[in-house]
């Protein structure tokens, strides 16, 4: 341990040591099992991209690439991220939709649902210009984004949580994008 090389050796190895040590304590401390569905719970996983139906997605973007296609842990249930785009001789556009099934928490007292969860996170989501429209089995609104040719919309499904946003209807007028959008939504509704 003399030498400079042994003594950095000694450094590095102990410095790896000890970093082991702290990622390993911090999950053990951190979180335990990962968050599963309650029985309960209508939606125990997040649905697949392929619910969006595909000729929706043309009909909003004509030939459209999906860039995003992933499904991941999401603190307190799971997430699918789906995303589409196209560039052509027009203004091309985008299409975003995300969906995430809330499982119930029951380390709470009183128990707190998955459907009392996604409903909060609707209720936190939607600016207090969002339009209310009516689409079967859930909560729905729709508002205009703030980028300016951008649509929002926001679903809630028992415990599920639909987001959608479009971008790309510059030559409609917003009030067809808006249409374009609660269309997409009913039409993947109907598959929930």
């Amino acid at each position: 341990m003399r030498s400079p090389r042994g003594r950095w050796g000694a450094i590095g190895g102990g410095a790896a040591v000890v970093s082991a040590l702290a990622v390993g304590i911090g999950l053990w401390a951190g979180s335990g099992t990962p968050d599963e569905p309650y029985p309960d719970d209508v939606h125990a996983a997040a649905p697949g991209c392929d619910l969006v139906p595909a000729e929706q997605v043309e009909a909003l973007l004509g030939e459209a690439v999906q860039d995003t296609d992933t499904t991941g842990p999401l603190h307190g249930g799971e997430h699918t991220a789906c995303a589409w785009t196209t560039h052509g001789e027009g203004d091309g556009g985008a299409l975003r939709v995300g969906l995430s099934a809330r499982f119930t928490d029951p380390s709470g007292d009183p128990l707190v649902t998955g459907h009392a969860r996604t409903a909060e996170t609707l209720g936190a989501s939607v600016p207090e210009y969002g339009e209310e429209v009516d689409l079967p089995g859930g909560d729905a609104h729709v508002w205009s984004g703030h980028v300016p040719g951008t649509v929002e919309l926001a679903y809630h499904v028992d415990n599920l949580l639909v987001r959608i946003s479009y971008a790309g209807y510059s030559d409609d007028s917003p009030d067809d994008g808006r249409d374009e959008v609660v269309e997409l939504a009913a039409g993947m509704g109907e598959d929930l």
